[in-house]
């Protein structure tokens, strides 16, 4: 039986390479390393990883974990995405399909080499041939600086059928492979390949890395379709793939902020103008898998779409609930899906609506003053929803209110937070002139159908573990205990210290036994409802309590209560121990600044745990001390 993936990552991934690649400061003391926290700001290190346990633990903020919890913390992605990345890094394949397996990067690195290609040949003959006139031509009239022709290697497409077909074959690059990488196709009668674009503004379209995986192309004159993009193809995949993040990643982080535009030439007038935190979605729709990449370092998202770009997305399709591709990735989401967005990515999305006939392109350069107001003062989704569905429902018409609240609440069922929730169903009423509690109503009507969908879409799982051995430690049984009887052991959960938990899965777990929205469902329920990598470890955390006698709530609560004391206990002792062991080697070597560093560490770690420094008890005093 092959080994556990998450296992295997662990042991090919040494912790002190992953976070060195992120903390340039952390450098050795004694048997660990230190350096200035990445999660909060200080100017003394107080930020220390342990490569005997493969962990970190920040003494100032608190955060610790391995290394699938360090890379979910600093890149703000989930545990899916994280195993994902970890296991590509690792060269670990993952049996559901979620990484890329080693044997295929080689295939991978050949196909973005010979896209690289096809961007030299579009950006010379843009800045350098006859034959780039026309794209010449539309940068003038576009006002577009030579700086943003460099930036985004911006090219053109001769006019022929076969001028970068022949191109690629002098670079020894087989018509096959070039149709692979989505530059040419085969002809429809007859044997060969012809260009797939030709007469086109070319814009190379690269991944988060900044690797060129495909390309979209501006028609000239009446040329159809007006935009050409490449094809789906083993690098390239449009509905994941954000135009312009590579450029725009670090003002994202800088700014907590994205700001989405729908086209290729709005992106390219912001950073032409100093606004670097926008990117494109490559059409009216934003997929899950784009709002993954952008959320890395934005709390907000701003959708700077024109008038009607903004209106036929906010309308969605009638708020059906998000579409399901064949392999269970979400596709095309609607209002629901946004919603559900905003609570998972633990983002605000936010719409910001262009003047009628105006594009962003159209307002930076007209007046780039307006745009960042009209960035400033994006209308959060659920206000823009709400407007767009009651705007032409008229007092008398009770069918249209009925319509227009049987609409929205579903997306009110996403809406964790209670005052929240309350101002937006207060909002709904008072536009409607309904009581409050007929929304109330239709809300709670929402959350049984979508607990009741649970249900029946949820297939049997086997609660066998697959042969894998796993220890079963302090921390998996306290997270399979409250997995199990969450409803009894709630202030159990509240209290957990997340940073304290080791492994990422349970946290995830952990995480989402605080949500109230699954009150009254199962421990079965809610796994079904996980990722599917967290799944499998919550389904091995059920078994893991199979056999064991039925116990009363009061004992549960009990056993979940001292377990969570027994795991604070190690974890204290365990942080205490490795402190004290640096603290003689510094010592030892006559290292004076590591020392005192060591000691500030150890009093923090006393501050944190105190109830683990219980007071002496007068009655222990030493009697030979001085009367008082």
């Amino acid at each position: 039986m092959a080994q556990d993936a998450v296992a295997e990552i662990r042991d090919r991934i040494d912790i002190i390479d992953l976070v060195q690649e992120y903390v340039p400061t952390l450098k050795r003391a004694g048997r660990s390393f230190k350096g200035l926290c990445p999660f909060h700001q200080e100017k003394t290190p107080s930020f220390v990883v342990f490569p005997d346990s493969q962990n970190f633990h920040c003494f100032g903020c608190g955060k610790g974990g391995d290394i699938f919890t360090f890379h979910m913390l600093i890149e703000g992605v989930e545990f899916r995405e994280t195993l994902r990345e970890l296991a590509t890094k690792a060269g670990v394949e993952l049996q559901q399909g979620a990484g890329v397996a080693p044997k295929h990067d080689e295939h991978r690195a050949r196909l973005i080499e010979i896209n690289d290609l096809a961007s030299t040949f579009f950006h010379h003959v843009l800045t350098r041939s006859p034959q780039g006139d026309a794209g010449r031509q539309l940068l003038q009239e576009r006002d577009v600086s030579g700086e943003m022709v460099e930036r985004f290697r911006l090219g053109f497409a001769p006019d022929s059928w076969d001028s970068l077909l022949n191109f690629l074959s002098s670079r020894s690059v087989d018509a096959g492979l070039a149709e692979e990488a989505g530059l040419v196709q085969p002809r429809k009668s007859g044997e060969g390949h012809y260009d797939r674009f030709r007469n086109r503004f070319m814009f190379p379209i690269h991944d988060r890395e900044g690797h060129p995986v495909g390309f979209g192309g501006r028609a000239i004159g009446d040329g159809n379709p007006k935009y050409l993009n490449s094809p789906q193809t083993a690098i390239f995949d449009k509905s994941s793939i954000v135009y312009g993040l590579d450029l725009a990643r670090e003002a994202i982080r800088k700014t907590d902020e994205v700001v989405i535009v729908e086209g290729y030439m709005d992106v390219i007038a912001a950073h032409q103008f100093g606004h670097e935190n926008v990117v494109a979605a490559m059409g009216t729709a934003l997929t899950e898998q784009q709002v993954g990449q952008v959320r890395r370092g934005a709390k907000r998202i701003v959708m700077a779409l024109d008038a009607d770009a903004a209106g036929q997305m906010a309308t969605l399709r009638g708020l059906e609930t998000m579409t399901q591709s064949i392999d269970g990735e979400d596709t095309t989401p609607d209002a629901f899906g946004l919603v559900r967005m905003e609570r998972k990515h633990k983002t605000e999305i936010a719409i910001a609506q262009m003047p009628t006939g105006q594009d962003p392109d159209d307002v930076i350069r007209a007046n780039p003053e307006e745009w960042v107001a009209l960035v400033r003062h994006a209308r959060p989704f659920l206000d823009f929803t709400i407007d767009l569905l009651t705007a032409d429902v008229e007092s008398s018409d009770a069918r249209g209110k009925s319509d227009a609240v049987h609409r929205i609440a579903p997306l009110f069922r996403q809406i964790t937070d209670r005052v929240v929730q309350a101002h937006y169903v207060g909002e709904l009423a008072r536009k409607l002139r309904l009581d409050e509690r007929l929304v109330l109503s239709e809300i709670r009507r929402a959350n049984l159908a979508g607990r009741e969908r649970a249900l029946r879409d949820a297939t049997a799982t086997s609660s066998e573990v697959d042969g894998r051995s796993r220890e079963r430690t302090n921390e998996h049984y306290l997270t399979a205990l409250l997995l199990r009887h969450h409803q009894l052991a709630r202030d159990v959960i509240d209290a957990v210290p997340l940073d304290d938990i080791h492994d990422a899965r349970n946290r995830a777990i952990l995480e989402t036994l605080r949500d109230e929205e699954i009150d009254g469902m199962s421990a079965e329920e809610i796994v079904v409802a996980l990722d599917d990598e967290i799944a499998d470890h919550g389904d091995w955390l059920l078994a893991s309590l199979e056999g064991r006698p039925e116990q009363f709530p009061g004992q549960i609560r009990a056993e979940t209560t001292q377990i969570l004391a027994n795991l604070g206990r190690e974890r204290f002792s365990y942080l205490l121990r490795q402190l004290q062991d640096n603290l003689r080697d510094a010592e030892s070597q006559r290292d004076p600044e590591t020392v005192a560093l060591l000691k500030t560490q150890l009093a923090q770690l006393a501050e944190r745990h105190r109830t683990f420094y219980p007071p002496v008890s007068p009655y222990f005093r030493d009697s030979r001390s001085p009367a008082t």
